[in-house]
């Protein structure tokens, strides 16, 4: 910032203002803006692409912080699969154990 004077931070700002941010981000965006014009003409009529969809999220920090309620409901989708999965393995264990025990023969008088 010790380079800048006032006037280039005053054109600096006038820039971003008119063609968006400055920074290593700035190319993300412009492809982003590449692959909505790219996607716009394959989509569902009345559909509009959406530029997060196409935007790229590199670093923790430039995400959206998250809530307490948006954290618990993602510890419920996981807890809910986990669930899922222990139940389709108890499952799959006695269908084996009902297999692998064999029936006795019938017995003759």
């Amino acid at each position: 910032m010790e380079r800048f004077t006032e006037e280039d931070m005053v054109h600096l700002v006038a820039y971003q203002n008119l063609y968006g941010v400055i920074t290593p981000n700035r190319l993300d965006l412009v492809i982003a803006r590449l692959g909505m014009d790219v996607a716009a003409p394959h989509m569902k009529k009345g559909k509009r692409p959406r530029l997060r969809d196409h935007l790229f999220v590199w670093s923790r920090a430039s995400r959206p912080r998250r809530t307490g309620r948006d954290l618990l409901e993602a510890v419920r989708g996981i807890q809910a699969v986990y669930d899922r999965q222990a139940a389709d393995q108890q499952a799959d264990r006695r269908r084996r154990r009902r297999r692998a025990v064999p029936s006795e023969p019938p017995h003759s008088g």
